[in-house]
């Protein structure tokens, strides 16, 4: 198991790199405003909207999971390398291409951790959780060594992780291969449970709308603190933090998650963000600060429990497909619709205003859980294996 942890943990130190820290490197490198930010964010979501079910499709498809990650793992490496040539007056063609590959660079790869893991009799808590280790070490590291050297450093850091990955992959990982049989790219299935709707609309609206927020946090805090240098490293060590957090929470839930009621645990995502922009719309730093590690348990519970559901709902072949559609919604349709929506409301009732209409947005999205998600069974990874794999 050694081998998929090292690997999970180098590329979330890349995701944290093009992700969370894509934000502040477009309004400090690149100098956009924040509605500016808004804007090439949506622009490059609008693309990842076809970009991020293809790719699932596409892993679903290929019959040889390891070759595609690896060619995928070049086509990052591409984005790398891109990202040290932007500039305001290429920011949306840059955006195109961020929006392609990058936007749905965790997603894919949970994909292929969580193929691997149901293939393999492993908990995929058990190997994701050394994903939020490597997002948080980077992360915590990441604003000093923006103020020493820009954000080319982490450039190269991300060049070097994705090499590193893609030699590991390629000597050290199994081929998980599927049935001669390939899938069709038809989700009509997968739309036409009533259930599986449910968890869509709420994936979107509470999750959704989470992610869709991200890229003011640092303009925020920012504010707060006025200073860029001082925000850097608040920013780094709370994300670092919340991270850690991520990490003790797949733990626990690769222990203790086996046996409870999945209903409940995915409203309880939303319970965990809903009082993280409570606390975050205060305008008071050490509360938003402590608010922010809400999200170091609402994440992890998120994306273990929906992949319990899906596999408790649908067919086991259809689980890729509708992850894809959350992932598509989670990070590819939020980004295009919240962003320019929180803009506006931050525009004109300022930041507390943008954060109080998420915590309401979680509020109705734990009302629609708890009367209209179906009860979720056990799932059959759980009951075939029994969670007898040694971590």
């Amino acid at each position: 198991m050694l081998r998929y942890n090292l690997v999970t943990f180098l590329y979330f130190g890349v995701a944290s790199i093009l992700s969370t820290f894509y934000f502040p490197f477009l309004s400090q490198d690149v100098g956009l405003s924040l509605g500016e930010v808004s804007k090439a964010i949506a622009f490059g979501a609008l693309f990842s909207l076809v970009s991020q079910p293809y790719l699932s499709h596409l892993f679903a498809k290929s019959r040889n999971k390891k070759r595609f990650m690896i060619v995928y793992f070049g086509l990052l490496a591409i984005v790398n390398v891109a990202m040290l040539f932007v500039d305001e007056q290429r920011i949306y063609l840059f955006a195109i291409l961020y929006g392609c590959l990058a936007l749905p660079l965790i997603g894919t790869y949970e994909i292929y951790i969580e193929k691997i893991s149901s293939a393999r009799g492993y908990m995929y808590s058990k190997i994701r959780k050394w994903g939020s280790i490597g997002l948080g070490s980077v992360t915590l590291v990441g604003g000093s060594l923006i103020a020493l050297a820009g954000f080319e450093l982490l450039h190269a850091i991300s060049l070097v992780f994705l090499a590193a990955c893609a030699w590991i992959v390629y000597r050290k990982f199994e081929t998980v291969e599927d049935s001669a049989e390939r899938p069709k790219m038809n989700y009509r299935k997968a739309l036409a449970d009533k259930r599986v709707l449910v968890l869509f609309a709420m994936s979107f609206l509470g999750l959704g709308s989470y992610i869709g927020v991200d890229f003011a946090f640092s303009s925020y805090l920012t504010e707060l603190t006025g200073s860029v240098t001082t925000s850097n490293q608040i920013f780094s060590v709370s994300t670092g933090v919340k991270v850690f957090l991520e990490f003790v929470t797949f733990t626990l839930l690769g222990l203790y998650f086996n046996r409870v009621d999945v209903k409940k645990a995915f409203v309880c995502v939303f319970v965990f963000s809903g009082l993280r922009f409570l606390f975050l719309s205060t305008g008071e730093l050490p509360l938003v600060v402590l608010g922010d590690q809400f999200h170091g348990l609402a994440f992890p519970l998120f994306l273990v429990t929906v992949f319990r559901y899906l596999r408790s709902l649908v067919p086991d072949e259809l689980v890729p497909s509708c992850y894809g559609i959350v992932s598509m919604l989670v990070f590819g349709v939020s980004n295009l619709a919240y962003p320019p929506l929180f803009a506006a409301i931050q525009n004109y009732g300022g930041y507390g205003a943008m954060y109080t209409t998420n915590f309401a947005l979680s509020v109705a999205v734990i009302a629609i859980g708890i009367f209209g998600l179906p009860p979720g069974k056990r799932s059959r990874f759980v009951e075939s294996s029994g969670e007898t794999a040694s971590g």
